[in-house]
């Protein structure tokens, strides 16, 4: 059919010197497409942006409502509005806005940030970490999304130090809840363990007197008096804006102005104190006595054996060690690494060996104070856990390193369990591929298809895609099966990962024209019957797809009315938005009101004008007549 050969023969000029008179559709834009009230929207956000840094968090959303509905295509907009939302408490509608953000601009780090804390504080720490994850993708350094994973993982385990409140997510903290969130004593100390000047200023009692009336009101539901009231005692002190600072994670000998006042706000203006040079400690006496000081001796020969992979000796070692000080778990402990480094033949003896130290924890304990220690119990089950993730028992070394949990929490143990629950899963999934097996879940959801019973379908596709998630057939035909449940989105999803496993799919093409076309995306449509064409030109179902499209584009610009549903999402089209906002087709659409006639003739000499033409046309901005 000639309806599908070339999109500028289909919409009336080939260089025959005709060209339709075209129009723009009454109520697609007002003004210039590119401005899209723009104006008006930053004076919104400016006003916007004063409301947040008063603390006026409600007064402020209003203002960048305004903004979004000016320009809806502003993430920045969606971001402010989030920060406000948050900063309330309310991280339904913060969530929504930072998704919002992400969707419109994907490559900006900030968008991930309110995405994730609103999801943090929404007890979704695995999305939050997802989120986080993926922003650090765009920006390794970010500091504010390396500290956000990793209170993420720490809350998933209900760590100390993730920064959730017992309260839950509604009590404030983090960010939320009030302006300055929840000031934890606990994370003080930490801080001060970390930075040698916020220990030197713990010295200052006025200077801690300030803090614990911080915490006092960062603990209450802050309002705005509260609020001020901490600024101003941030303003009057910067020292205590950097213990803050520094109580949220933040390396304040890094941190800029910016970060440490705000947008709207300015340097300190007072120096702070010089610090004073550290005295070094004297070292802790030795109470150890002659025999532990001589097994000690024996240990250490046998770590330097250990590193050598001269296993036999360092064994030899270690037992003598044991005969110095039998009542050390210590010994045992390094004894049974080097049985599992020996080979699998030993680790029977290792799970035997650890299990009856820890019978006799209490026994040891007793003999030698220190010798059975929560710290060295602790190790003592990651001994054990160890050889059951060796032996791809990952349930109980899940087990053995949630028992050195309770012993000592360390951060070494909390990421050998991620590192375990990771390695399980993907031995699961490992595990459950088989493509012999998703060969017959797809023929199964197969005739289901066809007996019309598209959600049996699209079971069945489910579980082959589980099976063999490597199969751009499974994606093809679960999309098919998603079209007819009118799930759109979904089988373009679908169809984005066939074409990404074989771009030469031409049936993905075929299929993903028509979800555009049912969602009225017309233009879409006709590109990817297009890159079907191109692929196989006598392909029918792309043939015949591309003319069902262009018979619709002009039943639609003969009837004279407008699809608003058509408009909505065109104008919501980067590309379009592109189009749009390019200067010289702005020009053109100025003249194309003003001068048809001269409009006309640059259209004819013009590809790039005729090929943004077609795809106006098409997503029904341009009508001819």
């Amino acid at each position: 059919s000639s309806t599908v050969r070339g999109s500028r023969r289909e919409f009336g000029w080939a260089g025959s010197g005709f060209c339709p008179r075209l129009h723009l559709v009454t109520g697609a834009t007002e003004g210039s497409f590119a401005e899209m009230s723009k104006e008006k929207a930053l004076e919104a956000k400016a006003k916007g942006n004063v409301e947040f840094q008063a603390g006026n968090y409600a007064e402020a959303i209003k203002h960048f409502t305004e903004a979004i509905s000016h320009d809806p295509t502003d993430h920045v907009f969606f971001s402010n509005r989030s920060a406000c939302y948050a900063s309330l408490g309310k991280y339904k509608e913060a969530l929504e806005d930072g998704s919002e953000c992400v969707r419109l601009k994907p490559d900006w780090p900030k968008g991930y940030t309110r995405k994730a804390h609103a999801e943090f504080w929404m007890e979704k720490y695995d999305d939050a970490a997802e989120t986080y994850k993926a922003g650090l993708k765009l920006a390794p350094e970010d500091p504010a999304l390396k500290e956000g994973l990793r209170k993420a993982m720490d809350a998933k385990y209900e760590l100390p130090g993730s920064g959730v409140g017992s309260a839950g997510a509604g009590s404030g903290g983090g960010g939320g809840g009030g302006l300055f969130g929840k000031l934890d004593p606990g994370a003080l100390a930490a801080a001060a363990a970390k930075n040698p000047k916020i220990k030197e200023y713990m010295k200052d009692k006025d200077l801690m007197s300030k803090m614990q009336m911080m915490m006092q009101l960062g603990g209450s539901s802050q309002n705005q008096q509260q609020q001020q009231l901490l600024m101003q005692m941030m303003q009057q002190d910067p020292r205590v804006l950097e213990v803050f600072m520094a109580m949220q994670g933040i390396d304040v000998s890094t941190a800029g102005a910016d970060d440490l006042m705000g947008e709207s706000g300015s340097a300190p203006s007072r120096p702070a104190p010089k610090e004073e040079p550290k005295k070094e400690a004297p070292p802790p006496e030795d109470l150890r006595t002659p025999s532990q000081k001589e097994a000690d001796e024996f240990k250490a020969k046998g770590n330097e054996l250990y590193k050598k992979k001269q296993f036999q000796e360092a064994l030899e070692m270690y037992e003598k060690a044991i005969e110095k000080e039998p009542n050390d778990l210590t010994y045992y402990n390094n004894k049974c690494a080097v049985w599992i480094e020996m080979g699998e033949e030993y680790y029977d003896k290792v799970l035997d060996l650890c299990k009856d130290l820890v019978s006799r924890r209490y026994e040891i304990n007793s003999a030698n104070k220190g010798g059975a220690s929560f710290e060295k119990v602790a190790k003592v089950f990651c001994r054990m856990a160890s050889v059951h993730e060796k032996r791809k028992q990952y349930d109980q070394a899940i087990e053995m390193y949630q028992k050195a949990q309770t012993e000592d929490n360390s951060k070494t143990t909390r990421n050998a369990l991620r590192d375990v629950e990771r390695a399980k899963e993907k031995y699961e999934k490992e595990s459950y591929l088989d493509s012999d097996k998703a060969e017959e879940h797809r023929i199964k959801g197969n005739e289901f298809f066809k007996a019309l019973n598209y959600v049996e379908a699209k079971k069945e596709y489910d579980e082959g895609l589980k099976r063999n998630p490597k199969d751009p057939k499974l994606y093809s035909n679960r999309a098919a099966a998603l079209t007819k449940l009118l799930a759109y989105p979904n089988a373009l999803t679908d169809l984005e990962e066939c074409l990404k496993l074989d771009p030469t799919f031409v049936k993905a093409y075929s299929r993903k024209g028509a979800c555009h076309f049912f969602m009225k995306e017309y233009n879409k449509a006709i590109q990817a019957y297009d890159a079907g064409l191109k692929l196989d030109p006598s392909n029918k179902e792309c043939a015949e797809g591309k003319e069902q499209v262009m018979h619709k584009i002009a039943e639609v610009n003969r009837s004279g009315t407008v699809d608003e549903e058509q408009i909505r999402h065109s104008m919501a089209d980067p590309e379009i938005q592109n189009i749009l906002k390019d200067p010289q087709i702005n020009m053109f659409l100025k003249e194309m009101q003003e001068n048809p006639a001269e409009a006309n003739k640059a259209l004819n000499k013009d590809k790039k004008l005729q090929e943004a033409v077609t795809k106006l046309m098409a997503a029904g901005i341009l009508r001819t007549g």
